[in-house]
C-alpha cells in the first residue's frame, strides 16, 4: 500500500511538471503586447530562403556563363570548319596542279625517249651500212689486187690510178649517203624538240566564250544540252576527240567518262611482238601498251598510245569541270576560264596526235 501511494504521488508530480513546461513553451511562443497576441518572426525559415535565393542566382550566373562558352565553342567550330574547307580546296588545287605537272613531265620524257629510240635505230642502220660499205671497200681492194696479178703487162701507175678512182667514188657515195641521212635525222630531231604547248595570251579573250562560261558557272552541270557552254565544248572538242572507227565503243567510253567510271592503265608485255595488238578503237595493228575498261569489273580493251592520250585529255577536262561544280576551285572566273581553254587545247592536240 505504501509503495503504491508513493508511486501515485511521483506520477502526479511528473504530470504537474510536464504541464508547467508545456505552459512555458506556449508562453514563449506567444506574447501579449498591448492586448495583442504576437508570434515571433520565423528567423530560421527566412535565413534558408535567402540562402536558396542566393544559390539560385549563382546557378543562373553559371548557366549564363555556360551559354557564353557554348556560343564561343560554336563560333570556334564554324571557323575551324571554314578553314578545313578552304584547306581542302587548296589541297585539291595543288593536287590537280601536281598531276598536270607530272603529266607534262611524263609527256616530255616519253617524247625524249621516242627521239632517243629513233636516234638509236638510225645509228644501228648507219652502223650496218658502214659495215656494208667497209665490206664493199675490202672487195674493191681485193679486186684491185687480183687485177694487179692478172694484168702484169699494164703499167703499175695506171692500175693504181684506176684503183684510186674506184675507191674515191665509193667513198664519196658513202659520205653522200651519210650526210643525207644525218641531215634528215637532225631535221626530224629539231622538229620533235619544238615545244607545241604554247602559252595562252591572257590579254586576248573571246568575250562570247567567256560569257557562256560565266553563265554556266551560275548553274554548273555536266551534259551536252545543259548549257550553251557545254554544247560548244561537246561539239567542238569532246565529240571530235572521241571519234574513232569503233563508234559503239567510243560512245560507251564517253558515257563512262560522264559517269566517272573509266579506268585506264599501262599494260606492257615482255616483248614488242607481244604488245602488237589490234587497237580496240582504231582497229589498227600497233603497239597497244595501254588498256581501258568502262566499269569496275568490266572487260579490258587494249588501246594504242594515241587513243589513250585522247581519252586522257577528255578525262582531264571532266575532272576539272567536276571540281568547279563542287566548289573546290577557289580562283576567280578569269583564271578558271583560262584553265578551260588550256584543257580544250590539250584535247585538240591529242586529237591531232601531238
Amino acid at each position: 500500500m505504501e509503495q503504491t501511494t508513493l508511486l501515485n504521488t511521483m506520477d502526479s508530480i511528473l504530470d504537474h511538471r510536464s504541464d508547467v513546461s508545456d505552459a512555458n513553451s506556449v508562453d514563449s511562443a506567444f506574447s501579449i503586447e498591448n492586448g495583442v497576441v504576437t508570434t515571433p518572426e520565423p528567423i530560421e525559415h527566412s535565413t534558408s530562403s535567402a540562402t536558396l535565393f542566393n544559390e539560385l542566382q549563382r546557378v543562373k550566373q553559371d548557366l549564363k556563363d555556360k551559354d557564353t562558352e557554348i556560343q564561343r565553342a560554336h563560333e570556334i567550330r564554324e571557323n575551324t570548319d571554314r578553314e578545313i574547307e578552304d584547306l581542302t580546296a587548296s589541297l585539291f588545287e595543288s593536287a590537280h596542279s601536281m598531276v598536270e605537272q607530272a603529266k607534262y613531265a611524263q609527256s616530255n620524257a616519253e617524247q625524249k625517249l621516242k627521239i632517243a629510240n629513233q636516234t638509236i635505230d638510225a645509228l644501228v642502220v648507219e652502223n650496218t651500212q658502214l659495215k656494208k660499205s667497209v665490206s664493199e671497200l675490202k672487195e674493191i681492194i681485193n679486186n684491185c689486187r687480183s687485177s694487179l696479178l692478172t694484168n702484169r703487162s699494164l703499167p703499175i701507175t695506171a692500175i693504181l690510178s684506176s684503183t684510186e678512182q674506184q675507191s674515191q667514188s665509193s667513198i664519196r657515195q658513202i659520205v653522200r649517203e651519210k650526210l643525207h641521212k644525218r641531215s634528215s635525222s637532225d631535221l626530224q630531231q629539231s622538229l620533235s624538240s619544238i615545244d607545241i604547248s604554247t602559252k595562252i595570251d591572257t590579254d586576248i579573250v573571246d568575250n562570247v566564250l567567256l560569257r557562256e562560261f560565266a553563265r554556266w558557272e551560275e548553274k554548273p552541270s555536266i551534259g551536252s544540252d545543259s548549257s550553251a557552254f557545254m554544247h560548244r565544248v561537246y561539239s567542238e572538242d569532246i565529240l571530235p576527240c572521241l571519234t574513232f572507227p569503233n563508234a559503239d565503243l567510243s560512245s560507251r567510253i564517253l558515257t563512262a567518262i560522264e559517269h566517272n567510271d573509266v579506268t585506264m592503265e599501262t599494260f606492257h608485255m615482255r616483248t614488242i611482238e607481244e604488245n602488237m595488238k589490234v587497237c580496240s578503237l582504231t582497229g589498227d595493228l600497233c603497239q597497244c601498251n595501254y588498256r581501258v575498261r568502262l566499269c569496275e569489273r568490266g572487260e579490258w580493251y587494249p588501246i594504242s598510245r594515241l587513243s589513250r592520250n585522247r581519252i586522257a585529255a577528255v578525262c582531264d577536262f571532266f575532272t576539272f569541270i567536276r571540281h568547279v561544280q563542287s566548289g573546290l576551285v577557289k580562283s576567280d572566273t578569269r583564271n578558271r576560264y583560262n584553265k578551260i581553254i588550256e584543257l580544250r587545247k590539250q584535247m585538240a592536240f591529242a586529237r591531232l596526235g601531238l
